[in-house]
């Protein structure tokens, strides 16, 4: 009897390891398409607009996600159904104006001569994607605060049997960005009808539920946004900086080499797309404390497999970039060396970052980020223009590592200080 719990827990973190394997497979398959068959200009428009779209529906996540979290816990299921029925009506409120908004300033734009036709289009068929793309992941994240990530699971197989034929589609165009961009779009529409058919089956919301709920949510995910926006700003950033101070075919390079650190990233983002309500669980069960060890624990098992896994692929380097990728990167090795020493530092980031998050501290976090990339900017932005393409990823690293340096400051901080309020006005 004793290890049904156990056993339920390691079922539920292996279907969301599934999930993020599919996604990453189907991101790696995505990318080697584009980058074999397109020239470098038309893959780093696509990273560019890839880029925009996680951006977004990261913006979107931090906003709602917490608070959601941390209401769902303590709800019952009309209060849930409110909840959920509020924050859907208050997002395709908001989306729709910013699509609208957006679409404008793109036409004026060209009216003026601003922007070309063809950068127009790109423009255009990113917001696309980038709108359905936060229709989509908004069920995920409430199916995955339910914890059924089999649900998620369904939604993101109907997603992948599109995106990578869509890929396939798009290299037969000169306009390979575009049609890309397109494909990704349809697709999240219909992974996401899906995954909302899953979760409207599980547990109804209520259409009328909970009007002004973004409002009423604003003072905790304003906080969490600013700090997913200033994290955003040097783990992607980054590549609109190079691209202005460089040019977008150094974009390319970048992106190709940390394509490969994407099995690192399914392992962390696998687990951690239901780290935050279990870590909340484990907080108000165990303490500060308990949970610490435990992310802890968590990170470094990681960790050790990523480790692994970059010695494989130092061995294997030629082979990758010759072989799989038709490219060869002046500078690949130093690529390579330096976006494995960043990952293997994101993986404790990502695991010990659910302990601050769980206890509400929302306001520490975005300060302590927002200083981690102002610093990996102003990084990147002496080490491009001195070494080149290199100072990127290595202006990165620096911030991880001051962020993950901070976010075991704030741990230590609720630890030895377990009386503070985890209300999030703290």
């Amino acid at each position: 009897m004793k290890l049904r719990p156990h056993c339920k827990f390691l079922g539920m973190f292996s279907s969301a390891i599934l999930m993020q394997a599919l996604l990453s497979a189907s991101n790696l398959c995505v990318g080697l398409i584009l980058i074999r068959f397109t020239s470098d200009v038309q893959y780093g428009y696509y990273v560019l607009i890839l880029n925009s779209v996680l951006l977004l529906i990261g913006l979107q996540s931090a906003f709602i996600q917490p608070p959601m979290v941390l209401r769902m816990i303590s709800s019952n299921q009309a209060q849930r159904a409110d909840l959920i029925g509020g924050l859907y009506r208050g997002q395709r409120w908001l989306l729709l104006r910013i699509a609208i908004a957006a679409v404008a300033v793109i036409a004026i734009c060209w009216f003026l001569g601003l922007l070309s036709g063809s950068l127009s289009l790109v423009i255009i068929a990113g917001l696309a994607a980038a709108i359905s793309s936060c229709y989509r992941e908004f069920f995920r994240m409430v199916l995955l605060a339910y914890r059924r990530p089999n649900d998620v699971l369904r939604g993101d197989a109907v997603y992948v049997a599109i995106l990578i034929p869509g890929a396939v589609l798009a290299v037969l165009s000169p306009a390979a960005a575009v049609i890309a961009a397109l494909a990704l779009s349809f697709a999240a529409c219909c992974g996401g009808l899906v995954q909302s058919r899953m979760l409207w089956r599980h547990e109804h919301w209520n259409p009328r539920g909970a009007p002004g709920v973004l409002l009423d949510i604003a003072p905790l995910g304003g906080l969490s946004t600013a700090g997913s926006a200033a994290h955003w700003a040097f783990s992607q950033g980054y590549n609109y900086l190079v691209a202005g101070t460089l040019d977008v075919t150094a974009v390319a390079a970048l992106s190709a080499t940390r394509l490969l650190m994407m099995p690192v990233n399914l392992l962390s983002s696998g687990i951690g797309s239901l780290m935050l309500p279990t870590a909340s669980g484990w907080l108000h069960a165990y303490g500060a404390g308990v949970v610490f060890r435990r992310l802890a624990l968590i990170a470094s098992a990681l960790a050790a497999i990523a480790l692994i896994y970059f010695g494989l692929l130092w061995v294997l380097r030629d082979w990758v970039f010759v072989r799989l990728m038709h490219k060869h990167f002046v500078h690949g090795d130093a690529l390579l060396a330096i976006w494995s020493s960043v990952f293997l530092v994101m993986v404790f980031r990502d695991q010990l970052l659910y302990l601050p998050g769980a206890c509400g501290m929302f306001g520490s976090l975005t300060i302590t980020t927002g200083i981690s990339a102002i610093l990996a900017l102003v990084v990147v932005f002496v080490t491009i223009r001195s070494i080149g393409v290199i100072g990127a990823p290595i202006g990165v690293l620096v911030g991880e590592l001051a962020n993950v340096l901070c976010i075991i400051g704030l741990s230590v901080r609720r630890i030895r200080n377990p009386a503070v309020s985890l209300d999030p006005s703290h």
